[in-house]
């Protein structure tokens, strides 16, 4: 096998874009669909991605992508780039006697790549065995110290199909004592259209609100990008009570229900549970695992919720370490929010 690797800076071609499915689809499902990828890749408000393809007699065998985002901090705007579609065919996987592999080829050359072409910082986020590799690469973990409040809505999909009896009664009680907070509060109303698209008026549920010195990714940044991406929706509940929040809904396959932000008509708690019982009714008829909620706006109003998620048992659970390229000091002082993965 000679595999050559392709470096990219610029818009993909539809034949980029198809290997793009046939690597990584099968992986996840979101990526089994050209739209998704070329809305990620092409269609993103630079309007071009940097990739690396390792190519075997013409077939393409690996890639792996950085996705431009418009970062800040503070006011001052830059160029931050998601690490993304990491995928090697099966039977180009494992390390060589040399202890490289494919896919550290692919991130070795990518990493420098991405920063010579303009990026100032990647950034990932990826589950332990892809992390490792990542690392290897020339990343390294930060903690975010951004924690999320979770509840169980599906035993078995949170459990896992093979996990121990033990972990599903875990599980099942943990999920069955949220829910009946919920339900004997009285609250359990349906949304009025918990599938309506954002509007542009709904940006400002995607804005950061506090001052910070530390950088971050701001939804309203690129406001239209982000909601076309088809992932976020609006929960519109009406009257007193009632609030307008922004969700993260993937009828695509069974995930976590999030909620991403939230603007009450009155603030209180009655406002916030009946927000809690309306999104876990969703999260439920999607049988999705979990709903979900990180604070990260810092106003009077997340943190109404967050106490809201207390008092009904939300398990409080530490988010996901990111990881980062370069080692900079500048890069390690991060703030996570949402925007950094919500729609991938």
């Amino acid at each position: 096998m000679t595999v050559e690797l392709q470096p990219l800076c610029g818009p993909l071609t539809d034949e980029q874009v198809g290997w793009i499915v046939d690597l990584y689809g099968p992986a996840d499902v979101e990526y089994s669909s050209a739209q998704y990828v070329r809305h990620q890749f092409v269609e993103n408000p630079f309007g071009w991605s940097v990739n690396v393809f390792a190519v075997d007699d013409g077939r393409a065998v690996g890639h792996c992508g950085v996705i431009p985002f418009r970062a800040r901090r503070g006011s001052e705007t830059f160029v931050a780039g998601k690490l993304e579609a990491l995928a090697v065919d099966g039977a180009y996987r494992g390390r060589r006697d040399d202890g490289g592999s494919v896919a550290t080829d692919i991130l070795s050359r990518l990493y420098p790549l991405a920063t010579e072409s303009g990026t100032e910082v990647l950034f990932g986020l990826a589950a332990l065995p892809v992390a490792r590799i990542l690392v290897r690469a020339g990343c390294h973990l930060v903690a975010t110290n951004a924690p999320a409040y979770t509840c169980v809505i599906d035993t078995e999909s949170f459990a896992g199909a093979e996990s121990s009896w033990q972990r599903k009664f875990v599980a099942h009680g943990l999920g069955l004592a949220q829910r009946a907070v919920l339900a004997t509060a009285g609250l359990s109303l349906p949304s009025s259209s918990p599938d309506e698209q954002p509007n542009a008026e709904d940006a400002e549920l995607a804005t950061t609100l506090d001052g910070d010195d530390r950088w971050t990714v701001s939804g309203a940044d690129a406001w239209e990008w982000f909601a076309g991406s088809g992932v976020l929706r609006m929960l519109d509940l009406p009257g007193d009570t009632g609030s307008r929040a922004l969700v993260r809904i993937d009828d695509s396959h069974a995930t976590t229900v999030q909620i991403v932000s939230w603007r009450p008509h009155r603030s209180s708690l009655r406002s916030a549970f009946r927000l809690l019982a309306a999104a876990a009714g969703l999260a439920r008829r999607r049988r999705a695992p979990t709903l979900r909620f990180q604070p990260w706006r810092g106003g009077a109003d997340e943190r109404l919720l967050a106490r809201a998620c207390t008092l009904a048992g939300f398990v409080r659970r530490p988010e996901a370490d990111l990881l980062l390229y370069p080692d900079a000091p500048q890069a390690n002082e991060v703030r996570l929010t949402p925007f950094f993965y919500v729609t991938f």
